[in-house]
């Protein structure tokens, strides 16, 4: 009976091959059907929004030895938490007085803000970080968090803040520490020689580091840049001002608030200290200063809070600053679609201080497929940000005139479903209509694309290396012709030479 019923079942398979119903072939698929990845199984591999699994970084903690002349360091894995910089991490981590030390600092200081933007640091720190027995030990304070912060890879520079003010010692700014100092002692009295330097007729001048803030070319923010000034005592007002008139020199996406080439000062500036006991730097403009506004296109907020920002990051205890043109104080100014107003025309530091963006490298294509490495202004948690990296890549696609990122219309910046960045490698997750963007492109516009994002994402610290998904599915291929089987590096091989985007010669 079994063999009968084996020849039954060979009989019936051998009709059905001749007559062509093999069993699971699929019908011919239609020419222009576009077939996503297969999505996996599991729900929890799909990568939604933006996650950031940092791992331990090796931070110095620096603190000051008892007598000032000297630093201990502890070395010590910090983790950043969601929302938190390395910097902020950082600051909690030396001042939660956990490792030991038998120095501590003021027991109730807090870090208020932690501003990060352009290789700079800004700490601001609660007043307590005043209760303190003398000012040495105020100056070890301020350069134990400018070591701590400066040992972070990429820290250009650290400007130390209390309750918003800049402090001083013997009215000269500390400035920005550019390099760790190994005694407070010394450096403390070095401060003093300086001043006693530059009291005299033929005092040599004083040079330190200076935030400088420009507006941005788009008009959205705006940016520190680190500038050494050089100056003798109470001259450091009209330093600023000429290197604000200067323009920015690193950012090319900056640009300057005060025209250059003019005297533009009324009456000389001027601290002084009103009843209420606030310190106020008086700047009284001649109206070569509106012209200027009007014809660059320049608006109230960025001139008051370029100012604003770099004044008051830098001249000891200044608490605000009074903008006058032609004699009339500015009072108020649009700002976001609202209107800020300065009581007395008094324009504190904080009023701008929501408006300090950073600046970030993006990865465009020319019209070669080949790419070019552009400055553009961001905020400062966006420069950080892998997903909202690739968001700003975005606001070029289907943009030919020049520079661009190559998608045409039909892409959004949620079509970016997720970026999981872990262990040196960012997880890039699109949706299916961002890969029915990418259909029509031919090879080397593939190319330029997937580049433009792994370069520009492997520029932040912490990602070499970029995977891709689509909806949740690793992907092969974007448009079928370049494969992604595996993560990928950044590619300097197709990024523009100087000499291929220089204009040609006369």
């Amino acid at each position: 009976m079994r063999t009968t019923a084996r020849l039954a079942a060979l009989l019936v398979a051998l009709c059905l091959v001749l007559s062509g119903c093999v069993l699971g072939e699929r019908e011919p698929e239609t020419v222009n059907e576009i077939r996503l990845p297969e999505a996996p199984q599991e729900s929890e591999n799909m990568i939604l929004g933006e996650m950031l699994m940092n791992g331990l970084n090796e931070v110095t903690l620096y603190y000051p030895a008892p007598d000032g002349t000297s630093f201990s360091t502890v070395r010590r894995g910090v983790r950043s938490e969601a929302g938190q910089s390395l910097h902020e991490a950082a600051l909690n981590a030396l001042f939660d007085g956990s490792v030991g030390q038998s120095v501590r600092f003021p027991g109730d200081v807090k870090t208020l803000s932690c501003e990060y933007a352009c290789g700079t640091a800004t700490v601001n720190l609660s007043i307590d970080a005043r209760n303190v027995q003398n000012p040495q030990e105020l100056l070890a304070l301020e350069l134990a968090i400018g070591n701590t912060l400066l040992s972070i890879e990429g820290t250009r520079g650290v400007n130390v803040l209390i309750g918003q003010l800049s402090e001083g010692f013997w009215q000269l700014p500390l400035g920005v520490m550019t390099a760790p100092v190994a005694s407070a002692t010394a450096d403390y009295a070095q401060i003093q020689a300086e001043r006693e330097r530059s009291t005299q007729p033929e005092g040599d001048p004083i040079e330190r580091y200076a935030l400088l803030y420009f507006p941005t070319d788009g008009g959205e923010w705006l940016v520190p840049e680190l500038r050494p000034i050089s100056a003798r005592s109470g001259g450091f007002i009209r330093a600023l001002i000429e290197a604000l008139k200067q323009g920015p020199m690193d950012e090319a996406c900056a640009i300057a608030a005060l025209p250059d080439g003019v005297d533009l000062m009324d009456e000389a500036p001027e601290i002084q200290t009103l009843s209420s006991g606030e310190r106020v730097l008086d700047l009284n403009f001649s109206p070569t200063l509106a012209n200027y506004m009007a014809f660059s296109g320049l608006e109230v907020w960025e001139l008051a809070g370029s100012l604003a920002l770099t004044m008051c990051s830098f001249l000891p205890e200044l608490d605000a600053v009074r903008v006058m043109v032609n004699g009339e104080a500015i009072t108020m100014c649009e700002l976001d679609g609202s209107i800020v107003r300065f009581p007395e025309g008094l324009i504190h530091r904080e009023d701008f201080s929501v408006k300090i963006g950073s600046t970030t490298t993006l990865y465009l294509v020319n019209d070669a497929d080949r790419l070019e490495p552009v400055r553009r202004a961001v905020s400062m948690r966006s420069a950080l940000s892998p997903r909202s990296l690739l968001t700003e890549l975005l606001r070029y696609a289907g943009n030919q005139d020049g520079l661009h990122f190559p998608l045409s219309g039909g892409v959004y910046p949620e079509d970016f479903l997720g970026v999981q960045a872990s262990g040196g490698i960012a997880r890039v997750n699109l949706s299916g209509s961002f890969y029915r963007g990418c259909q029509g492109l031919d090879e080397s516009g593939e190319r330029a694309l997937i580049y433009s994002m792994i370069n520009t994402l492997c520029q932040l610290s912490g990602i070499r290396a970029v995977r891709f998904y689509v909806e949740g599915s690793p992907a092969d291929t974007l448009a079928g012709s370049v494969y992604l089987k595996s993560v990928l590096l950044p590619n300097p091989g197709i990024v523009a030479s100087p000499a291929d985007t220089a204009p040609p010669s006369q």
